[in-house]
């Protein structure tokens, strides 16, 4: 089947990738539209078909940031890394040691206050908002392994920053958990990892987004507080919005 790489694709109809997104097509509070083909969310890629890596290059795909921690990347490489028509870039969005947020400890917790954390300690924020500010004009997708926490917490952010409505957001977060439907079993999962852990419930991205406004006020005042510059949060944010979206009368 030929897939049309310059269609908009709200789910990117790849073969080896269940959950991978656009951020394209939403709403913003100025009335435009965060922009088509700009910026992709996505889980592992470490299996990509070569019908996959043609399809998002012809996407127009031109920058991947790997959120992933090391021995993550060592064990399942990203297909993309060899990949000419774009640049790689790997910025550990972890706390601590570990390699993923919801195997930090054997204590049952609420995943939202796994977010929180990960909003307070981790060092590459300026790092991978610098990166997306500064990337070659084209499409930039970013992931994790499940596509999920990391990834939806930088999601919940850029969207956030374009004017995109909460419940917008929330429901974008949400949709991982459909997405990802076939690691909800418990034969599936790491012992000790309670199966909710899996889901995408959207009290969890909820309880994040309340924080980070109860706290900072907005998600750009948040960038700042921890060393983002004014420069970066702008070209990011005209990186999301769509311009042409707006239509006069």
């Amino acid at each position: 089947m030929i897939k049309n790489a310059k269609l908009n694709w709200v789910r990117l109809p790849l073969v080896s990738v269940d959950n991978c997104r656009e951020l394209g097509g939403y709403s913003t509070a100025d009335g435009q539209q965060t922009k088509w083909h700009e910026l992709l969310r996505s889980s592992d890629m470490s299996k990509l078909t070569e019908e996959d890596i043609t399809f998002l290059n012809e996407y127009g795909v031109k920058t991947v940031i790997d959120l992933r921690g090391e021995d993550e990347i060592v064990a399942k490489p990203n297909a993309l890394v060899k990949e000419d028509f774009c640049h790689y870039y790997n910025f550990p969005f972890i706390t601590k040691q570990v390699s993923n947020i919801t195997y930090s400890t054997t204590e049952k917790r609420f995943m939202g206050d796994f977010y929180i954390e990960l909003l307070e300690d981790n060092k590459v924020l300026h790092d991978i908002f610098y990166r997306i500010a500064h990337a070659e004009e084209g499409g930039i997708i970013f992931h994790c392994a499940g596509g999920k926490d990391r990834t939806g917490i930088l999601a919940m952010m850029l969207l956030s920053l374009a004017g995109v409505e909460k419940k917008d957001i929330i429901s974008n977060y949400e949709v991982s958990y459909t997405n990802l439907k076939t690691m909800h079993t418990e034969e599936d999962l790491p012992e000790g990892i309670p199966v909710d852990y899996m889901y995408s419930k959207g009290e969890y991205m909820e309880k994040t987004y309340e924080y980070l406004t109860a706290t900072y006020e907005t998600v750009e005042q948040y960038l700042l507080a921890k060393g983002v510059e004014q420069e970066v949060i702008t070209l990011v944010k005209n990186r999301l919005i769509d311009k042409g979206s707006v239509v006069t009368i």
